[in-house]
């Protein structure tokens, strides 16, 4: 099922940041992506770099343009939803090719551009984390020549990327269909003394054969000892019985992310194993029952890491229940016990329930949309401890 947000969606969150770039005095927004990190510039402008890196300027009155690097005009021409595309040296390859002859604008001469000729006074940044000192150097160097300030401004893009549209929520659901096919792939096809990789490979054929248009995020398949990676990736190591696997399956639709994760195992499992695995999927369980909009995020983690501390377990725990997903598989908000924001409808977030020891881990992981009176689950798959 083909799946998109509509122009006329980017063009209402390009407005929307105009009226607040107004009311905090701020005459542009300039924001930054990478490869590895495209959602900012994905969310305003539909556009995925590769190789290069990428931004996008934002007034507070006229048209907002894409930056590109020096080699990805017929690309950009080709998917960005923003017309007025611009190209900068500072967003070329990390190699630093020379391109020795080609003439391209300053970040002074695109912010000039964007604001009607305009000295730019106040800039705000978003992607501030990311951002590489060479775009940072030319357009900290941009606003000297005008004695203009840089002001951090992620909050914009965060805030308004956390509550879901029906657009959004729909490019989801087909996000978790397609890791729902995969995942159950996995577990129909995968079998002890294959290698993490192997297994890996089973989920990444589904993923493009059902529509995705890349994984949501490095795909987990790790056994034994590597369960005990909060983060990591698969290996050549062979699967065996007796041990614990996680597994953590996503796709990418229309550039927005899924991720399912199961605890699996070929055969029974040590009991203290098995004991983990029952409690990981207990607080999962726990934690959308407590959530629902309105309730405070804190407090919810603070009853899910009572919950675990009570059941003997609280050394395992790493993180809070929650982290956001959009077009990130792991992006704002954070569900932890000092958090300081209460659930709001149509907010969405995976519900992560790790443990691990030093010698294993397991995870029982999904999405969810929050609701009134509740939260509505993303995917469809069972969630129970596996044998297979």
């Amino acid at each position: 099922m083909n799946v998109r947000i509509p122009d006329a969606e980017f063009e209402q969150r390009v407005a929307t940041i105009q009226e607040e770039l107004a009311r905090r005095d701020l005459d542009a927004l300039i924001v930054f992506a990478n490869e590895g990190e495209p959602h900012n510039v994905r969310y305003l402008a539909d556009y995925w770099p590769a190789f290069e890196s990428a931004g996008v300027v934002i007034p507070a009155e006229g048209e907002a343009i894409l930056l590109i690097g020096p080699e990805s005009l017929t690309y950009a021409r080709s998917r960005s939803r923003l017309h007025k595309i611009r190209q900068l040296l500072a967003y070329r390859e990390s190699a630093e090719p020379e391109y020795p002859g080609v003439q391209l604008p300053s970040f002074a001469d695109v912010l000039e551009e964007a604001c009607g000729g305009r000295a730019v006074r106040r800039l705000g940044t978003a992607g501030t984390a990311i951002t590489p000192i060479p775009v940072y150097e030319g357009v900290r160097a941009a606003m000297d020549g005008w004695g203009g300030e840089l002001v951090r401004a992620d909050d914009i893009l965060t805030s308004m990327r956390q509550i879901k549209s029906e657009n959004e929520l729909a490019c989801m659901r087909e996000a978790f269909r397609i890791s729902t096919i995969a995942l159950q792939a996995v577990l129909d096809e995968m079998r002890p003394e294959m290698t993490e990789l192997q297994v890996c490979g089973i989920a990444q054929r589904e993923v493009y054969a059902h529509g995705g248009e890349y994984e949501g995020h490095p795909l987990y398949v790790l056994g034994g000892r590597h369960s005990s990676h909060a983060i990591g990736r698969p290996t050549h190591e062979l699967l065996e019985r007796g041990q614990v696997i996680q597994l953590d399956i996503g796709a990418r639709v229309a550039g927005y992310s899924s991720s399912i994760g199961r605890a699996v195992s070929f055969g029974p499992v040590p009991e203290p194993v098995r004991a983990l695995m029952q409690v990981a999927l207990d607080a999962e369980k726990k934690t959308m029952e407590l959530m629902c909009a309105g309730v405070s995020a804190a407090r919810v983690a603070r009853q899910v890491q009572t919950y675990v501390q009570d059941r003997g377990l609280g050394h395992a725990l790493l993180y809070g229940p929650c982290h956001g997903i959009g077009l990130m598989e792991c992006e704002n908000p954070w569900m932890e016990t000092n958090s300081q924001y209460d659930l709001v409808e149509n907010m969405t977030f995976q519900v992560d329930s790790f443990l691990h020891t030093d010698e294993y881990g397991v995870r029982f992981e999904d999405g969810v949309r929050v609701t009134a009176d509740g939260v509505v689950e993303f995917p469809t798959i069972e969630r129970e401890i596996t044998a297979l």
